[in-house]
């Protein structure tokens, strides 16, 4: 059976790159690899002598292993090989079990090789590639740190001379170099310190020179100086003797349980940090090369190279980054780079392998000093301590771990690493917002002081809402009505929501049926599909309600303005949504803007009383002018607005004021009410001057009448803010609608029954009164309002007089249909026999606000 190309690719990804090999781009590799190959001679002795295993260990670590990793990687660029950090665990995990150098302790480091290979093969074929990510990487640094001072302090016995037992602790190495301070070999210390200058020197002014190697001759031509002058003897100097020249003989890891289970726990911790360095080095290289890397592809590659790299007499490896830095700067094109490195390590090794016999172990500790001082990152160790106290604490912990037990360093930064997550996910970011200014956006910015609807909190969850972080969402939430309890509505912007559990929807759930009962809601708006799904399946979105949930793009405020509290939306003056600036209220009544126009005379405290009732009970900012035709009257009428100001405010009325100048008080009235916008207007009424009958409202209120854009409400000295009944006239006409409306309102929220008044003189018009009076008196009852109907026959302007009086009415609502005219007859002789005939307050409610034209030729003519 032939299988896909694709299925073939992923049991043998070199097929991916193999075609793509030519005669160009072998060049490139073959460059590279001889690099690669001079490179890793100085460091593969190094990191063997770290690891505790005779120096040619770490050249066959990058021979075969390097060649499998190559294969089966996803890495085009990356060179596996023995490193620094795994050289390092090698030792700290083992050292105190067996001997290092001896053949207990080979063949204990080739089973854990073995057991790494097939820990990270497993987790690759599992598709368990994410488990790295549980290594931060300040972790990394913490133990990359600890490991450098561990590499350093291995050393010290060879870098000073003196004798210190192999396994002894970090702080005992420091003990003893303090108390054998005085014994230091002076030639051992001299071949050391040179070493290391000319490999600082080196790397510092001579980049292209290896500065490896070129500190390794030096040294090496300095102690064969000493030795020949003074002798050995006398010198001390040892060397690393002569490496074996030839292939990587054959090896079998012990399988014996007891083995395998010495082996097992160093391990688990070789396989987390190699994978981790692997993968790390592998997207590093990535992101310049701008290749896609495949994780668990990675992880099979490095676990084959280790599972086939302990028959092969090699230690566990992972990704070098210098060599795989070095490989992509040499310009590898493909990873058959990487392959012709370890080819020619093997030639390289057959030439040099006799001249190790001249390399002193004070030379390799010279080396090994750079190569610890290399690993510590100190500019990110700089910006871990400046930018987060946290994860300073994790880096400290880690780094005083490793350099306790290696393994309890990694595990203890891992843990505190996780710990630190749970405590972050636990406390998502929970913060107020508002709608954006923007016209026709949708979207929220951070309320940072902007002002907040009273009723309806707005808030924005960054993160995830499960069993750590249920209960601190549950306080947030229920922490908004206690600072506020008439904000009983949430609407949660949840675009930045990524995950909820059961027991975050159980308190979600919870918290909804809590607000129903206090009278409100807790609604969404952009919950992604995904959790929306998952809330439906179980049943939480029933529990929520159907209707709390609003997809992008919706006007979620403008929904759920009508679910708030018109009583509170009466008295609000943020307003921040734009339903808030309608004019109309949740409850489907406009918003009421009051304007009281007085002159301070004797006339003016009725309507002053009125006006201020009024606006208490909607909840509104009362607007209160007064015109003066000169500014000698300035002062005069500022203690007039500054009397009328501290009355409304002793009411608990905000007031605005307002002095207008002119000499044309009605133009400059209307012109008032116009430019704020006023949807009634409070005047007072003086008597008419002789016995005019016609003359019953006044001259100057007839005009304000005539010209206001908006309704007027006329209260004469006589007046008392109502207190017992209203009384509505109406006979069918369009505006009788805006009269019951008005009519409504001001009934609801004074609770005072109402009357409805028809006239009809005709059986025709009685049964078109009796229709249009049903229909009113059911406006009226659904909104909860007490009221009678009544029809009578006669004249309107008698009817409703005689019946005000007969109810015992304080407040009459009648209609002025007249939009154009500025004489007194079209003024309605109804309206104007109505007002100037009672003496309770008398609302004239007019069809629609005059045009701007109209109150221009009402100033023109006044």
């Amino acid at each position: 059976m032939r299988l896909p190309a694709g299925t073939l690719s992923k049991f043998f990804p070199f097929l991916l790159w193999w075609p793509l090999v030519t005669r160009g781009t072998l060049k490139d590799d073959l460059l590279a690899g001889i690099t690669g190959a001079l490179i890793v001679l100085p460091q593969g002795v190094a990191f063997a002598t770290i690891a505790g295993l005779p120096p040619q260990y770490g050249l066959y670590a990058a021979m075969v292993p390097a060649v499998i990793g190559a294969l089966w990687g996803s890495s085009w660029h990356l060179v596996s090989g023995p490193t620094t950090a795994i050289s390092i665990a090698v030792f700290a995990a083992l050292s105190h079990l067996a001997e290092p150098g001896t053949q207990q302790y080979i063949d204990l480091v080739l089973t854990m090789t073995f057991l790494v290979g097939v820990f990270q093969l497993a987790l690759g074929l599992a598709r368990m590639g994410m488990l790295v990510n549980f290594i931060s990487h300040t972790v990394v640094i913490g133990f990359t740190t600890g490991a450098a001072v561990l590499i350093a302090a291995s050393q010290v016995k060879n870098f000073f001379g003196i004798p210190i037992p192999r396994g002894t602790p970090f702080y005992e190495i420091l003990h003893q170099l303090a108390i054998q301070f005085a014994a230091i070999n002076p030639w051992v210390l001299t071949v050391s310190a040179t070493t290391l200058v000319t490999g600082i020197l080196t790397k510092r002014y001579a980049r292209k020179l290896p500065y490896m190697i070129a500190a390794m001759i030096v040294g090496s031509l300095i102690a064969e100086a000493f030795n020949l002058s003074k002798g050995q003897a006398i010198t001390g100097i040892q060397t690393v003797g002569a490496l074996p020249a030839g292939l990587p003989p054959l090896s079998a890891p012990d399988f014996s349980f007891a083995t395998l289970k010495t082996a097992l726990g160093p391990a688990l911790v070789i396989t987390m940090l190699a994978l981790t360095e692997a993968v790390s080095i592998s997207r590093a290289i990535a992101v310049r090369s701008e290749q896609r890397i495949d994780g668990n592809q990675e992880f099979i590659g490095q676990g084959l190279s280790n599972i086939v790299g302990s028959f092969f007499s090699s230690y566990a490896s992972s990704g070098s980054f210098n060599r795989s830095g070095v490989n992509f700067e040499a310009g590898a094109k493909t990873p058959l780079a990487s392959i012709i490195a370890s080819v020619a390590l093997v030639l390289v090794l057959l030439a040099v392998a006799p001249l190790a016999a001249y390399l002193p172990n004070a030379a390799m500790a010279g080396i090994l000093f750079l190569v610890a001082w290399g690993l510590i990152d100190f500019q990110h160790i700089a910006h871990i301590w400046h930018s987060s106290k946290a994860e300073s604490a994790i880096l400290a912990a880690t780094f005083v771990g490793t350099l306790a037990n290696l393994e309890l360093g990694i595990f203890l930064g891992v843990f505190l690493s996780l710990v630190m997550f749970l405590y972050r996910t636990s406390k998502p970011e929970i913060v107020p917002v508002v709608p954006a200014p923007e016209e026709g956006s949708y979207h929220f910015i951070r309320a940072q002081g902007r002002p907040e609807c009273p009723q309806l909190r707005i808030t924005r969850i960054t993160g995830s809402i499960y069993f750590g972080a249920a209960s601190y969402v549950q306080q947030a939430l229920q922490q908004i009505d206690e600072d506020n309890p008439q904000q009983k509505s949430v609407l949660i912007a949840a675009s930045s929501l990524s995950y909820i559990d059961i027991a975050g929807a159980e308190v979600l759930a919870q918290e909804a049926r809590r607000r129903r009962r206090i009278g409100g809601g807790l609604y969404f708006y952009r919950l992604n599909q995904t959790i929306y799904r998952s809330l439906r399946e179980g049943g939480y979105t029933d529990e929520i309600g159907a209707g709390g949930f609003f997809p992008v793009m919706t006007d979620v405020t403008g929904a759920l303005y009508w679910t708030l509290d018109p009583g509170i939306c009466r008295r609000c003056k943020t307003r921040i949504f734009k339903q808030c600036n309608s004019g109309m209220l949740p409850d489907g009544f406009r918003r009421q803007r009051l304007l009281l126009a007085t002159d301070c005379s004797e006339f003016s405290h009725a309507p002053e009383d009125i006006a201020i009732l009024l606006a208490r009970q909607f909840g509104v900012t009362l607007d209160v002018m007064t015109c003066v035709a000169s500014d000698e009257q300035d002062d005069l009428a500022q203690k007039r607005l500054a009397q009328v100001e501290h009355q409304a405010r002793a009411a608990g009325v905000d007031c605005e004021v307002m002095l207008r100048h002119g000499r044309q008080p009605v133009a400059e009235i209307v012109a008032t009410a116009a430019t704020q916008d006023s949807n009634i207007l409070i005047i007072g009424r003086q008597p008419p001057r002789g016995d005019f009958k016609e003359k019953l409202v006044g001259e100057t209120a007839l005009r304000i009448l005539i010209g206001s854009p908006c309704h007027v409400l006329f209260a004469n000295g006589k007046a008392k803010p109502w207190q017992q009944r209203i009384l509505m006239a109406t006979d069918g006409a369009p505006i009788s609608t805006t009269i019951a409306d008005m009519t409504t309102q001001i009934a609801k929220i004074s609770h005072l029954p109402v009357t409805v008044l028809a006239v009809a003189n005709t059986e025709a018009e009685r049964a078109r009164a009796e229709e249009d009076v049903a229909e009113k008196l059911g406006q009226l009852r659904i909104e909860g309002i007490e009221c009678t109907g009544s029809i009578l026959g006669g004249t309107p302007d008698h009817a409703i007089i005689e019946t005000a009086r007969a109810v015992g009415a304080d407040l009459v609502v009648i209609g002025n249909d007249q939009r154009k005219g500025l004489s007194r007859k079209l003024a309605g002789q109804t309206t104007d026999r109505v007002v100037g005939g009672l003496d309770c307050a008398v609302l004239v409610v007019k069809r629609a606000p005059e045009p701007e034209s109209l109150v221009a030729a009402v100033r023109n003519q006044a």
